[in-house]
């Protein structure tokens, strides 16, 4: 895919670009932490693109180090102070919390490759449903996914608290439990914060295959509340 990106081969399918920053590397995935048990972090998509990701800045197309350098990136201070606060705090914690659940690596994987400022998963998933590179990418990524280790980190509303049923009500929560080959009538629930009375952050699982939900932010909440 990364190749065909740089090559300008990709054919998008109409609605594509208007949801996806095509200029920007797709990013299917990057190696936070290296070792030889790690844990598979689904997310949902790489966010808005940044200078250094785009394609003019490009060579040529040489994914593996250039998912090194994303690693990091990403866990640089500078990254920290650029604006990307939230999601350094999210990559330091997510280290931790691989090494809680047993894990010496952790490696991060997007459910959609490509860039966006503010993805509207209800408009991602229409197109998911007839791009044919989305739609290819992720049968690829459902099979690797089945018997790994996996930990999804999402957002969920504030509007009720957190449950099993928070998974069934979202499509976008349902679609990722699916690529992570997780049946979610098995999953375990363990409260980790509470919030006016709501559960504001919970840890689901079964056996290696977790959830984090967290209110309003795909962030992870501290290692002491699990």
């Amino acid at each position: 895919m990364h190749q065909k990106w740089f090559d300008k081969t990709l054919q998008y399918e109409d609605g594509f670009e208007e949801i996806f920053q095509v200029d920007y590397s797709p990013e299917p995935y990057f190696i936070l932490k290296n070792g030889s048990n790690p844990l598979f972090m689904l997310l949902t998509n790489p966010g808005a693109g940044m200078d250094f990701q785009k394609h003019d800045n490009f060579v040529k197309s040489d994914y593996r180090t250039f998912a090194r350098t994303l690693g990091d990136i990403y866990t640089s201070e500078q990254f920290k102070k650029e604006g990307g606060a939230n999601a350094h705090r999210r990559l330091t914690k997510s280290i931790k919390w691989a090494d809680h659940l047993g894990y010496d690596a952790i490696v991060n994987i997007e459910t959609i490759p490509f860039h966006s400022p503010n993805l509207n998963k209800s408009k991602a998933l229409e197109v998911v449903g007839k791009s044919w590179i989305l739609s290819r990418y992720q049968e690829v990524l459902r099979n690797f996914l089945a018997d790994k280790p996996v930990l999804i980190v999402a957002a969920c509303s504030s509007k009720t608290s957190i449950s099993i049923e928070t998974i069934k009500n979202s499509n976008w929560l349902v679609y990722q439990t699916g690529l992570a080959n997780i049946n979610v009538k098995n999953l375990k629930f363990k409260e980790l914060t509470k919030k006016n009375g709501k559960v504001s952050s919970a840890l689901l699982y079964d056996n290696e295959k977790h959830i984090v939900l967290m209110m309003g932010s795909n962030n992870l909440p501290s290692i002491e509340n699990i």
